[in-house]
């Protein structure tokens, strides 16, 4: 495997990285420790947030080198570094030392309780918050939170040990600074009760012998609790009710996300108010505002309401300078059925733009002529971190799998499988290849590594299957 393809690999994930290091001779892995390194140096997910970080990937691809030093230094380094950021580099080397501290890396565990303390003075010295409501400290606290109870220990009694010495700093954060309160640590405690069981987190916080700052804990949980009832009633009570309600607030200035969710329109059709989303539509077809017109377009966009906009207005739309109105335009498009997107499709493949969305429109529409056309264009889309229009294509692609019909351009599986950065999107890929028999000996050998563990779990499953199966025919073979 070249240094290039191995770089390639690991920035998607791909369980090749981890199967080639396995291949090598202890010298010939020297040569691809700086890759590993670079990618400990940064946030290797695509979408953390819906793939998960890649720490047990980069902790497999790390236990492949006989001297792990170099990699904790550079962790550690970047650990510090990164408490004062948003996103999830932090999360992701919070994670990855907690799995050393699980191998019993003494030196792993100091770093997780050093950063612990210093995190924990941060917050208590902190008195506001940063531009937009940030906090960053707190959000990388509480990841530090999380792994410490639910990966560092198998132990069961020394996880309950953390999660109540936890407490007990957080009952005496929050009782000290009205900087925060139980909302910001909910998470830890939801995957604490996932790990150590609710049952038992009641009996701990409730106890008789608990301490003064595990009651505050406990009182300020169950304060927010019982108030945040009326406040989701009074929430839902501020939304528009009608499509006119809306229109008018959004004349006043308003705008959607301020005065209710995206979710508004696919809640009108839930209510059986057809009607409103007419008039929603009627509104986006004659609005000449571009800015409340991209706003009623964003309650419209999406699989529930895309059927209402006029088509017209839509593709006019697409080619508007206001960019982010384009870009809803194109997406309602891509949930349409229609002879004119497919032919508006087409025109843009011709032309070479707006290759991705074309891709989306022309899968809604697709026909078994299109084949070599379609598996054309998704191969032209560029495929990187920072632009992500290949992503929603690569979704819409997958739509097309899932409705009935002949013709469909299955070659595009594997390229998408070795070429997509999310490892989310690729246990989907993954799952429509071995549904479609697709599936190799050796894909499934190397899935067993992948950075995805569902991928990991539905690879080690089929390739059990695949070799009972080889067994039987071998045993077949030699009874005949």
């Amino acid at each position: 495997m070249t240094k290039k393809a191995f770089k390639y690999d690991m920035q998607r994930g791909l369980g090749s990285c981890v199967q080639a290091l396995k291949n090598m001779r202890e010298d010939e892995k020297e040569a691809f420790r700086p890759l590993v390194l670079w990618g400990c140096s940064r946030d290797l997910a695509y979408n953390a947030q819906c793939e998960g970080c890649r720490s047990y990937y980069l902790y497999e691809l790390i236990n492949e080198f006989a001297e792990i030093s170099p990699f904790l230094e550079v962790i550690e380094k970047r650990l510090f570094h990164g408490m004062h950021s948003t996103g999830w580099e932090f999360a992701q080397d919070c994670t990855l030392l907690a799995y050393f501290v699980s191998d019993g890396n003494k030196r792993a565990w100091k770093i997780l309780l050093c950063c612990y303390q210093t995190l924990l003075k941060i917050l208590s010295e902190k008195h506001r918050r940063e531009q937009y409501g940030l906090l960053p400290e707190r959000d990388n606290f509480e990841h530090m939170c999380v792994a410490l109870v639910c990966s560092c220990f198998e132990d069961r009694e020394r996880r309950i040990q953390i999660y109540q010495k936890i407490v007990r700093d957080l009952g005496i954060l929050i009782e000290g600074n009205l900087l925060y309160d139980y909302d910001d640590f909910e998470w830890f405690q939801a995957s604490s009760e996932e790990s150590l069981g609710k049952r038992t987190i009641q009996k701990l916080l409730h106890s008789n012998d608990v301490d003064e700052s595990t009651r505050n804990y406990v009182q300020f949980r169950e304060e927010r609790l019982s108030t945040r009832k009326s406040e989701t009633k009074r929430k839902s009570r501020t939304e528009p009710e009608t499509a006119r309600e809306v229109y008018q607030r959004l004349k006043e200035g308003e705008r959607v996300g301020q005065m209710c969710s995206l979710m508004l329109g696919r809640t009108f059709m839930k209510q059986d108010k057809k009607l409103e989303i007419l008039k929603l539509a009627s509104y986006y077809r004659e609005e000449p505002d571009l800015e409340i017109r991209y706003n009623l377009l964003r309650l419209l966009a999406n699989k529930t309401c895309a059927w209402a906009p006029d088509m017209s207005s839509l593709i006019a739309d697409t080619q508007s300078e206001y960019s982010e109105l384009s870009e809803y335009a194109f997406t309602a498009l891509g949930y349409r059925k229609d002879t004119k997107v497919r032919d508006y499709a087409l025109a843009l493949l011709q032309r070479k733009e707006h290759t991705a969305d074309a891709v989306s429109m022309l899968a809604a529409n697709y026909e078994a002529a299109d084949r070599e056309r379609f598996v054309e264009a998704v191969k032209q889309i560029p495929i990187t971190y920072a632009d992500g229009y290949w992503h929603s294509a690569f979704h819409d692609v997958m739509e097309l799998f899932a409705v009935p019909g002949t013709g469909k351009p299955k070659e595009l599986l594997p390229y998408m499988y070795r070429n997509t950065l999310c490892s989310y999107c690729r246990e989907h890929v993954v799952k429509e290849m071995g549904r479609r028999r697709l599936l190799t000996r050796e894909m499934l050998e190397e899935m067993q590594y992948d950075s995805n563990s569902d991928i990991r779990d539905y690879a080690d499953k089929k390739f059990h299957i695949f070799s009972m199966k080889s067994k039987k025919i071998v045993r077949n073979c030699q009874e005949f």
